[in-house]
């Protein structure tokens, strides 16, 4: 029988005050999620490192940054914000770096929203400057974006050689960096040129695809890798078809984050890894499967089906 990772599952909040924060994260912990995530964006959510930071003093659950915007933070702060709050949760982060993707947010900013290619390139300088800095020693780095000049990085983190470094993305390029850098790999749904994530990515088989792309990039590093799925949509129910039907239905009529570029049949939406749809019991067989299929253990929640995918979670727990 092949051995796999066991199953990691982590959820956060969106809400914006302080009680109801560490009211979420009290609750996710006693579901029993394993690790916290903080998103970054400029509307709607709390800055990641400060609420990250209050949740550490209120759980023991491990921290993640899902994900930091690289253009909304210079790499030399980015670290020494990253290593100061691993020191301060006594080793708990998970650091995921990203290079954005809404247009809105830089335009409310005054900052450039560069072409994919320039912000990638700017996400890989930054990358290799937040594993320099997490080193410890004096370094300098002459980038294209970034020049870095005979700096000494404070503090040092508590995990060795680093916090674990969370990269991932849908397209090959984002893909084959994250294999090649990453400790956790994770494998979203591809976006559309006009934004909208992409419905035909939604399948099992997109995920394998992807999930074989990576390790044959990885190469001898492919065993360490964790991959990372994002669950979207989640339907606790005794008619599993039923619901995945009804959401089909809802995509057609009104696609919100999703863009229809093509078919997604009721089979595949039932297989997918990143929908869930049936009791408690058949929503854990799925993830199973999946898990046997491509791998993935690592599995995050969307915030608002924290609370019904929590019977999920206890199943899962240490498998």
């Amino acid at each position: 029988m092949a051995e796999f990772r066991p199953f990691r599952f982590a959820t956060g909040s969106f809400t914006m005050t302080r009680d109801g924060l560490l009211a979420d994260a009290s609750k996710a912990e006693a579901l029993g999620y394993d690790a916290f995530f903080a998103a970054d964006h400029l509307f709607d959510s709390l800055a990641p490192i400060p609420m990250l930071t209050a949740v550490a003093e209120h759980t023991r659950m491990r921290l993640a940054t899902y994900v930091l915007c690289n253009e909304f933070h210079h790499p030399v702060i980015m670290a020494k914000d990253a290593a100061t709050l691993d020191v301060l949760s006594g080793g708990r982060l998970e650091l995921g770096l990203g290079g954005g993707y809404i247009p809105a947010e830089f335009t409310m900013a005054g900052i450039p929203f560069e072409a994919g290619a320039v912000r990638f390139e700017r996400l890989a300088e930054a990358t290799q400057i937040a594993k320099l800095a997490f080193e410890g020693s004096t370094f300098s780095f002459d980038g294209t974006h970034y020049q870095v000049r005979e700096y000494t990085p404070y503090p040092r983190p508590v995990q060795q050689p680093r916090p674990p470094l969370l990269l991932g993305g849908g397209g090959r390029r984002l893909l084959a960096f994250a294999a090649a850098h990453a400790d956790i790999v994770s494998v979203i749904p591809a976006s559309a040129p006009a934004g909208g994530v992409r419905v035909t990515q939604l399948t099992l088989k997109s995920l394998k695809d992807k999930v074989t792309f990576i390790r044959d990039s990885a190469g001898p590093r492919a065993a360490d890798l964790e991959v990372n799925i994002l669950i979207v949509q989640a339907t606790v129910t005794a008619d599993r078809k039923a619901a995945a039907a009804a959401f089909l239905a809802r995509l057609a009529a009104q696609p919100g984050i999703f863009a229809l570029d093509g078919e997604l049949t009721l089979d595949e939406a039932l297989n997918s890894p990143y929908l869930a749809f049936g009791t408690e019991a058949q929503i854990a067989e799925h993830l199973q499967r999946v898990r046997e299929e491509t791998g993935a253990s690592y599995v995050t929640v969307f915030p608002h089906l924290a609370d019904s995918f929590g019977p999920v979670v206890s199943r899962l727990a240490n498998s």
